[in-house]
């Protein structure tokens, strides 16, 4: 498109960049490389290249080679361009979920996170009892009908149904088994097709060739392969087999935010590796082994770096010595909690992390990675966090001592990782909040009784979640009613019962308060909670752009939305999320709030109001 529709006549763009750029080919960037006077390449050189694999409908994947072609990130690194590495790694929401990648393919160099759960492994192994049909279908229907058993659990389980789900299939062929004998179960049980619809990200089954970019909070895997009705194993994994299979599975196994569970036929010890030399099998037989026991074959050489451990012993012994059950090194990657104290309630989880200046603190090479993206990353988590320097331990360790203790004793109650639309996952700029800050929090509507007074509820309901967009309140009634949607019958009865309260015209619907004094004092934003951008009320993302603003003095507009986007809880830019966050935006300015000079936003004078320095 770019070679078709951008003229070459002249330069059209400074800057042109790629992304996913391990699977854009070097024959297909040159157009658009040639329309810009710089280039930045972004990609992952151990995850898919761009390949012609089951571009035809006839391919028998137990036979056919892959055409893997060069990518433009390839040659770059042949060329020698400058490079830098992105080392750190956000989307598993638990360290075992990245383990065998960062151990197996990236040599330990990605810095990941611990969780306060970091004894248990979110890495499952379900043997299935099933055989490889290798000679007929080339498939394994036991395994897909235990997947498709398990999706239904999730569906029919209340809290189960908030996590999203993306199954992984081996081969093409197990692909499409497992989607047909899923849209046969959605079609016979309507409820079941409901719940399903209604999930904030779709149900995918896909396969290694085409799932790279995707994730879900829970990954199903169907390995497919095994031994056949004569319990041979064959050493045939597809892909796997030939050059580049070991980037499909480094991809298969990192796609998820939450869990992975790992159906198989095979077992690790099925898997000979002196019938073949394939890096891809050989990453299998290692993951196998993973999922079955929780050990990685070996440590990378990363993995092993020491840090000064003097102090973090010293602290440990004496907490012990108080009575507290603590871990040192807490992590699975460079990066670690260098003290933990166990929670005394809950032993399979930490109470409290401590995170000392010592190697790794020195090496972290700025300081808003030390001091904020660090430690608001492992709270994301749900650790408690406290630091302990050096100089006060060796001054006074005893009142050193007294701090942890207090701050184990006064830690607040986390409450469990809740799954919605935009985890909140906090690495802005953003210092702690002031004590006067306008962010508020979120308190969701909790049914007291199955009252059948809709006006009663519809009041309990604006009283507690207040200000609340029309079709949220919806949802709320909905949910109280035991209902799965929305019906305009519904959204009649809810009209009406609001016609006494305070509306505020809200981008084509309705921003609802008790009272018209409630809309007036209100100042406030909150995260979001579980809510769409379009069922946050424009008054609350307007007051948030007000306080980026009021916090940077002088700002331009793209990060003004950044920023804002998460102060509301949301970590991804997308059309609906910007086109709020711009609309708010114009209505400020018209509203004389805040003020555009030279492509930047301040605030208008007079506007509330102190700039802390």
């Amino acid at each position: 498109s770019v070679a078709q529709y951008i003229n070459l006549d002249k330069k059209k763009f400074d800057l042109v960049i790629f992304d996913e750029a391990s699977q854009m080919p070097t024959s297909e960037s040159v157009g658009a490389i040639a329309r810009g006077s710089a280039l930045v390449v972004v990609g992952d050189p151990k995850q898919m290249p761009p390949t012609s694999f089951f571009s035809s409908n006839n391919v028998d994947e137990d036979e056919a080679s892959i055409d893997d072609m060069e990518s433009i990130l390839e040659d770059c690194r042949t060329l020698s361009i400058p490079s830098l590495q992105l080392s750190w790694h956000y989307r598993s929401r638990h360290e075992s979920l990245i383990a065998f990648s960062n151990n197996e393919y990236y040599d330990g160099s990605l810095i990941t996170f611990p969780s306060i759960d970091d004894k248990q492994t979110k890495v499952n192994y379900v043997p299935v009892k099933g055989v490889y049909d290798k000679g007929g279908k080339r498939c394994n229907k036991a395994e897909a009908e235990a997947i498709v058993k398990e999706i239904e659990r999730r569906l029919m389980d209340e809290e189960l149904s908030k996590f999203s789900i993306g199954v992984i299939a081996f081969s093409v062929v197990q692909q499409n088994l497992i989607e047909d004998i899923l849209n046969e179960r959605l079609e016979s049980n309507r409820k079941l097709a409901e719940v399903a619809d209604a999930m904030y990200e779709p149900i995918f089954v896909k396969n290694l060739e085409n799932v790279q970019g995707d994730e879900r909070d829970v990954i199903l895997f169907s390995i497919g392969y095994g031994p056949d009705k004569n319990g041979n194993v064959s050493m045939n994994f597809g892909p796997l087999n030939n050059s580049g299979g070991e980037r499909r599975l480094n991809v298969a196994v990192s796609r998820a935010r939450h869990q992975m569970i790992v159906y198989s036929t095979l077992r690790s010890s099925q898997i000979d590796l002196r019938r073949t030399s394939a890096r891809g099998v050989e990453g299998l037989k290692h993951f196998l082994e993973y999922a079955e026991n929780q050990t990685l074959p070996q440590l990378s050489s990363n993995a092993q770096s020491t840090s000064d451990t003097v102090i973090a012993e010293q602290i440990g012994k004496a907490l012990q010595q108080r009575g507290y059950e603590v871990q040192l090194g807490v992590g699975r990657s460079q990066f670690k909690v260098d003290v933990a104290l166990v929670d005394k309630e809950n032993p399979s989880s930490y109470a409290l992390g401590i995170l000392l200046d010592g190697e790794e603190y020195k090496h972290t090479q700025t300081a808003r990675d030390r001091e904020i993206v660090q430690p608001s990353v492992l709270e994301s988590l749900s650790w408690n966090i406290m630091r302990v320097w050096t100089v006060d331990w060796h001054n006074n360790p005893e009142r050193v001592l007294d701090r942890i203790e207090k701050a184990y004793n006064e830690r607040p109650v986390k409450a469990e990782v809740q799954i919605n639309t935009t985890p909140e996952f906090d690495v802005s700029d953003e210092m702690e909040e002031e004590e006067d800050s306008n962010v508020l929090p979120y308190e969701k509507y909790v049914p007291k009784s199955s009252s059948a007074d809709l006006k009663k509820v519809v009041k309990e309901i604006i009283s507690v979640e207040q200000p609340i967009m029309f079709s949220l309140l919806c949802k709320r009634v909905s949910a109280v009613q035991g209902k799965t949607r929305v019906t305009p019958t519904l959204q009649s009865e809810v009209g009406a019962a609001i016609s006494k309260y305070c509306q505020i015209p809200d981008r084509g619907t309705y921003t609802i308060f008790l009272t018209q004094e409630d809309a007036d004092n209100f100042t406030g934003y909150r995260k979001s909670s579980g809510r769409d951008i379009t069922e946050i009320p424009v008054v609350e993302i307007e007051n948030a752009l007000l306080d980026t603003v009021r916090s940077q003095v002088s700002l331009a507009e793209d990060n003004a939305s950044l920023i804002t986007a998460k102060l509301l809880g949301f970590t991804r830019r997308g059309a609906n999320l910007d086109q709020a966050l711009f609309a708010a935006l114009d209505n400020l300015v018209k509203n004389g709030k805040v003020v555009r000079e030279g492509g930047r936003l301040k605030l208008a004078y007079g506007t509330d109001t102190v700039v802390k320095i």
